[in-house]
């Protein structure tokens, strides 16, 4: 029940994600691989930086990350490293559409 639900809000995670203009996401986002992955997405919001995005969305009460999560060989690789990574967003079985909604929302917000 846990793993369908998780399926369930990654999809809606991802979903909001696209339907912001000017973010890019990073890493695999091919809905029907769903299950490849797990419900955690890094992204870009235009050419801001990921620290003043995550900052803005705290103002909203939405806590995301910014940065390399440790993993600065990716970002390196990326070319983002230098430039304040990605803004890293997840979702788990105690989340609810209604935070992805609200997610969606600030961003869109953030985008304009």
């Amino acid at each position: 029940a846990i793993r369908a639900y998780e399926f369930e809000i990654g999809r809606a995670l991802l979903s909001a994600l696209e339907a912001v203009p000017g973010l890019r996401i990073y890493g695999l986002t091919d809905e029907r691989r769903l299950d490849d992955r797990v419900a955690t997405f890094s992204f870009r919001l235009k050419d801001m930086q990921p620290r003043v995005v995550a900052e803005k969305l705290a103002q909203n009460g939405i806590y995301v990350w910014d940065g390399n999560y440790y993993a600065i060989n990716v970002t390196e690789r990326l070319g983002l490293e230098d430039n304040g990574g990605m803004v890293r967003v997840g979702a788990a079985h105690y989340n609810t559409l209604e935070e992805v909604a609200s997610l969606g929302e600030a961003l869109q917000k953030i985008a304009k």
